[in-house]
């Protein structure tokens, strides 16, 4: 009986991490696109080689942003966030890296509660069962306190979710701070990591892309690597790219070894 076909891996070659022959496990994949589509190949790479070179981010944060816009639960690509943990480890971040940029995204889920809450309360009203709705308290007050004093900032959509989801929003303070009371990254590295996330094509949410870059430019921030930032996001799109390659070259050496079988 012979053995079913698993395609053979290698580590790609050069330390570019810029250039786009390095997103693939088998330098054979850049081959077989270079045998059907050349020129589309070498558009795809000198784009890629041009929102990836950035002359202000250093490759490290520049591969703890793309980990951030590809773990963020508005994309969650588990291949490309394996792909950009490697990479980052290679470019020089640290495990806490690592780790403070994971934690630090996990808020954004919330920002549907931002939404999702009023609508309730809005439908609550109407019933005129106000009642329901919970008044402000030292709870509530004593939650955006702490936040401010960790954050140096709040806004009214918290308002609303600390008072009805104290808590909850006592949790989401928990871990929205933690970053910033033992993380690794500095003020302005997170505040870019926020950028990203807010302005991901995936995700787009405007308020909180307006204040992170207002943080980041009061924590000296550059309007060049915010720029580039936005690279990074758009680069985001190459991804069906990147991955269809790999399959469509699968499926090719999958049907070279079983003609090589038969013949």
């Amino acid at each position: 009986m012979s053995k079913a076909f698993k395609p053979e891996k290698s580590e790609p070659q050069g330390d570019d991490l810029s250039s786009l022959h390095t997103t693939f496990h088998d330098q054979r994949v850049v081959e077989h696109l270079n045998s059907i589509v050349p020129a589309g190949y070498a558009a795809a790479s000198k784009y890629w080689e041009t929102a990836l070179g950035c002359e202000l981010l250093t490759p490290r944060m520049r591969e703890l942003i793309l980990l951030a816009l590809h773990a963020t639960i508005t994309s969650n690509n588990s291949d490309v966030i394996t792909r950009h943990v490697d990479r980052a480890l290679a470019s020089g971040a640290s495990e806490q890296d690592i780790m403070d940029v994971l934690l630090s995204i996990v808020g954004v889920s919330n920002h549907a509660l931002y939404a999702a809450v009023p609508v309730l309360l809005s439908e609550l009203q109407e019933r005129g069962e106000e009642s329901q709705i919970p008044e402000a308290g030292p709870q509530s007050q004593a939650l955006k306190e702490s936040f401010i004093k960790a954050r140096g900032f709040w806004n009214e959509q918290r308002d609303t979710l600390a008072r009805c989801m104290p808590k909850y929003v006592s949790a989401l303070n928990t871990l929205s701070t933690e970053p910033w009371k033992s993380g690794s990254l500095n003020a302005k590295e997170r505040e870019l990591v926020y950028i990203a996330i807010d302005s991901s094509v995936t995700h787009m949410y405007g308020p909180g892309l307006r204040l992170h870059i207002r943080r980041a430019l009061d924590a000296d921030a550059s309007v060049g690597e915010i720029l580039e930032v936005f690279q990074l996001v758009a680069a985001t799109g190459m991804e069906g790219f990147i991955c269809g390659a790999h399959r469509l070259w699968e499926v090719a050496e999958r049907d070279e070894h079983k003609s090589q079988i038969k013949s």
